[in-house]
């Protein structure tokens, strides 16, 4: 009688390894924290308090109106303008990827936006909309709009021709075979291209306040800056790199759902 033999240690190696994936973000995080208080402690330099006074100070950043009233007015930029810079985007990204007189009237724009300093842009914005909102939200479109171009042209150039024609083949006509078989192809460019906008919508609101210098984080930053204030400067930072990194990290778990749904 011949014994029945299982192998359980690959099962296990693999939730071992999933389980050690799942960790390594908290343990560099934990390491950057501990190297930041040794820093801070070891008082090297002024200009690097330790993260626990940051911690400190948050609590009372976060309770001051001021701070509330400037994470509003940011969250109010970024969330007015970036719904319509995707839809804006995808538009744009997919004319360019779908006809080459359009891709042939973007592209010299479009070039342009992605080499030139953006910052520089921000004086002109300033001339033209003034000293509030408008400015800012100029800013996040040029941050955050040819990334989407870019990543949907791209995703839409991907896509497999041979599946096209087969569409095509079978009578659909050419919106159906592009919403049936272009834009899912595509799907993962996209939403790629909205993780990045996502982050640089949020860059974008912070330098343009930071230039203007009297609302929102931005100018928060500016004044805690200017008063030598570390701890409550470090503190605003930290919050934005957290809201950042949430919002990224959402919009990829969506990605990775839709791309599994598929």
């Amino acid at each position: 009688m011949t014994a029945v033999t299982s192998a359980p240690s690959r099962p296990r190696t693999r939730s071992i390894g999933q389980l050690f994936d799942a960790a390594l973000p908290v343990i560099s995080v934990l390491a950057f924290a501990g190297l930041w208080e040794l820093i801070g402690r070891l008082e090297l330099s002024p200009a690097v308090p330790p993260l626990s006074a940051v911690l400190t100070a948050m609590t009372d950043v976060f309770a001051d109106n001021r701070f509330q009233t400037a994470a509003i007015n940011t969250g109010i930029s970024v969330v007015v303008t970036f719904v319509p810079v995707v839809i804006l985007g995808v538009l744009i990204g997919a004319a360019m990827g779908t006809n080459k007189y359009a891709e042939w009237a973007g592209a010299p724009y479009l070039s342009l936006a992605l080499s030139i300093p953006l910052v520089s842009l921000i004086p002109v914005f300033m001339l033209i909309f003034g000293l509030g909102r408008g400015t800012i939200i100029a800013v996040i479109v040029a941050y955050s709009l040819p990334a989407m171009i870019v990543n949907t042209q791209a995703g839409i150039e991907s896509v497999d021709r041979d599946q096209l024609d087969m569409a095509r083949a079978f009578g659909a006509s050419r919106w159906l075979a592009f919403r049936r078989v272009v834009l899912p192809s595509a799907s993962a460019l996209i939403l790629a291209g909205v993780r990045v906008a996502a982050g640089r919508s949020i860059k974008g609101a912070i330098i343009a306040e930071q230039v203007i210098g009297l609302v929102g984080l931005g100018g928060l930053i500016q004044r805690y800056g200017g008063a030598f204030a570390v701890e409550d400067l470090y503190a605003v930072i930290l919050f934005i790199g957290l809201v950042g990194v949430l919002v990224v990290r959402l919009i990829g778990m969506f990605e990775r759902r839709f791309a599994m749904a598929r």
